[in-house]
């Protein structure tokens, strides 16, 4: 009957044109709805709604005002808007201006919940005082904040003063102000306590309060039982619009027990004042303009590994850049400078490097392609004396010794090279030619000049060479393809799509020469699995150019499905690449090596990766890459990686997770190194949410063959949930 009762203001009471709703308000009850003609107002009993364009009102009684365009609702009173639930007891609400005055009321704005006592404003905009503020679901444990005074803007943010942050066990905390945008992290806090016997009991915590929107402060303090305190700030400042970021994190100890702290890196005993300080600055406008910096300075070689395990795998050997790039047209701009502030690690040095790049484009209507570059560069080479190994790895299992004094008793010295300047040019035009069949030809013919100047030293006089290396080469390529209709429909599959392509490349970059004596070489370790940079133009070993002459046959498979929506997906993606070394030299292969490269996402749970060097003469693999990821929504996952390179690494590491229930998993981890025939590291742990903002992880852990790292230890971590 509710239907029968609907009353179109529009139509029956003809309500002038000029209220500007785009869509006529209605007013519906479950009982006739009645009219008062002295004061215009329309009474609306039983299940009562009001709907204009964008809100709708429901009570057990709602009061239309026609003349004033405004409605009084009362009993159990419902507002929906925009995605905002309001429930209160009475409310006023000018349809005209969108005001709004409530008394005791709760209201949500995922992933944000509010109660109190009365508000008065727009939808658009509330103000409201003496209100709780719950973060995601108002559960048991879920952290509140009694708020004093505060603003409420849709779609855009929350803002408050004069806090209480109702913790856990009912602890209540004062906080500063607060301003947080929707869609925007929230409050960052990272607790966590254990024991490890060269540490002794210790707590960790990390926070970021957000002041702002574009301002959060916080800090580390650390407390170890036989070490010190470790303290020191951090801080974040980004724009709302997110396109500058600065952030500074920091770190301070006076480590009290010298046993503990040994020797690092360079052989040189650990002083008792410690630190480090992380910052950075990333910047981009409009993708034209991007900047990013780094610095981390770390007193010593074993700090992270010793107080930062985790953050220890990630910055074992930190790096310090500056790295400016803008784009105009086909005109791109690099500035890059990179030094060394830590004094145990080697690095080659950019003081600075400036780079221009004219991006491949068409001269006139020719159909020939031009692609130009030059550079300068002041670069020299900081090294580790008698530490004859080409990368520092982050653990001893990953080929680092470890032991306290790893040097025996020689004090290991960073020495310094003298400084080189190089300018850099280059020049390569390129013609393609599309045939039939699917087929295709690319003409390639261009050079590359490049002048070093070396400083004098007091040992070495000052230097100018010049070299000049040239480049012709010729692509030829030819496509397959085919489509099968496969009826797959768990799968999400009706369709495959195959493309198949057999490319032959050849280079021949005539010049060069060897100059190793005058010019070493700074980029000749690469541990990589991936084939190697064919054209002149694009590679960065610029040290190391030699007259080279090498063809490539390559065989690249994609496999793309479709679902019921005829839309194609990535499947499997397979290549093979054969390198033939016309100039190998007498202690190189002629056939170089086999290339094989693997991308397989067959369905939402499966990641797979391969890529592997294979020496095709001696047929033993040299480098390696494995990394396959499965998983079930969010019941369980499973991640496995492996690395290999031939005499310095294998190793395998595995990471699961099994939820028991909504609030309750399993956790492990374990790291195989199969050099050393052992698990160097297991971990166990039961991961726990509660109040819906709080994570709690308990785990133990087994480490083999790591001297400053504890064969066994246990902690605990307590994470805020940001969203």
């Amino acid at each position: 009957m509710k239907l029968l009762h609907k009353v179109l203001l529009v139509a029956s009471i003809a309500l002038p044109c000029a209220y500007g709703f785009t869509q006529a308000p209605e007013l519906s009850a479950d009982e006739p709805i009645a009219y008062t003609a002295d004061d215009g107002i329309l009474i609306a009993t039983g299940n009562a709604v009001y709907e204009d364009e964008n809100t709708r009102v429901e009570a057990d009684k709602i009061l239309y005002n026609r003349i004033e365009d405004q409605i009084d609702a009362s009993g159990n009173v419902r507002v929906t808007r925009d995605g905002m639930r309001l429930l209160t007891e009475h409310l006023v609400y000018d349809a005209d201006t969108k005001r709004v005055t409530a008394g005791k009321f709760r209201a949500g704005y995922p992933p944000l919940f509010l109660e109190g006592d009365s508000f008065e404003g727009t939808l658009e905009e509330i103000d409201f005082s003496k209100v709780t503020i719950y973060f995601r679901e108002p559960v048991e444990n879920s952290p509140k904040l009694e708020v004093r005074t505060g603003k409420w803007i849709s779609d855009e943010s929350v803002s408050g003063s004069g806090l209480r942050l109702n913790a856990i066990g009912g602890l209540k905390i004062p906080l500063p102000g607060f301003d947080y945008a929707f869609g925007s992290p929230s409050a960052d806090l990272d607790a966590r306590i254990g024991f490890r016997n060269s540490l002794g009991a210790y707590v960790r915590t990390r926070w970021l309060y957000p002041f702002s929107q574009s301002l959060s402060i916080g800090g580390n303090l650390d407390v170890f039982s036989r070490r010190g305190v470790l303290v020191g700030p951090a801080m974040e400042w980004k724009k709302p619009d997110e396109s500058l970021r600065v952030f500074v994190d920091t770190g301070w100890i006076h480590d009290h027990d010298s046993d503990e702290r040994g020797v690092d890196l360079i052989g040189q005993r650990i002083e008792q004042s410690r630190g480090f300080a992380n910052f950075g600055v990333d910047a981009n406008e409009e993708d034209r303009i991007q900047f990013k910096a780094r610095g981390n300075y770390i007193s010593d070689s074993e700090l992270y590994r010793d107080f930062r395990r985790d953050q220890y795998f990630d910055q074992f050997q930190p790096d310090h850049f500056l790295d400016f790039t803008m784009q105009e047209g086909n005109l791109l701009f690099n500035a890059f400078a990179r030094r060394q502030i830590n004094n145990f690690y080697g690095m080659v040095e950019r003081l600075p490097e400036l780079n221009v790049e004219w991006l491949p484009s068409q001269l006139a209507q020719s159909g020939i392609y031009m692609q130009a570059a030059g550079g300068l560069t002041r670069y020299r080479k900081v090294d580790i004396a008698n530490l004859d190994i080409p990368i520092l790895f982050p653990d001893g299992p990953l080929g680092l010794m470890n032991s306290q004094d790893p040097f025996g008793n020689d004090l290991i010295e960073q020495i310094e090279s003298p400084y080189h300047n190089r300018m850099d040019g280059s020049l390569t035009l390129t013609r393609p030619f599309v045939g039939p069949l699917g087929c295709s030809i690319v003409l390639r013919a261009g050079g590359r000049w490049t002048q070093y100047r070396r400083s004098e030293t007091d040992t070495l006089p000052s230097m100018t060479e010049d070299r000049w290396v040239g480049e012709l080469g010729v692509d030829f390529s030819r496509a397959f393809s085919r489509t099968y209709d496969v009826d797959r429909p768990d799968w999400n599959m009706s369709k495959l799509r195959h493309v198949s392509r057999i490319k032959v490349q050849y280079r021949w970059h005539p010049g060069g020469g060897d100059m190793s004596e005058v010019i070493p070489d700074y980029d000749d370790f690469v541990y990589i699995a991936r084939r190697p940079v064919l054209d002149l133009a694009d590679i960065d070993h610029t040290d190391g150019l030699r007259e080279w002459n090498v063809a490539r046959i390559g065989w690249e498979n994609t496999i793309m499905a479709a679902g019921s929506n005829s839309e194609y997906r990535d499947y499997l993606s397979f290549n093979l690449y054969q390198d033939i070394m016309f100039s190998a030299e007498e202690n190189e292969n002629e056939l170089d090596a086999l290339y094989s490269e693997l991308d397989y996402k067959p369905f939402p749970w499966l990641d797979l990766q391969w890529r592997q060097k294979l020496s095709t003469e001696e047929k033993e693999t040299e480098a390696a890459y494995l990394r396959a990821i499965l998983h079930s929504a969010d019941l369980w996952s499973l991640t496995l990686q492996a690395e290999y390179l031939r005499g310095g690494i294998e190793q395998y590491e595995l990471v699961g997770n099994y939820r028991l229930s909504e609030n309750l998993g399993l956790i492990g981890y374990w790291h195989y190194d199969a050099i050393l025939d052992t698990i160097t590291r297991q971990q166990y742990g039961i991961s726990r949410r509660f109040g819906n903002v709080w994570q709690m992880e308990t785990y133990v852990a087994f480490n083999n063959e790591n001297e400053r790292e504890d064969d066994f230890s246990i902690g605990m971590r307590v994470l805020w949930l940001s969203f």
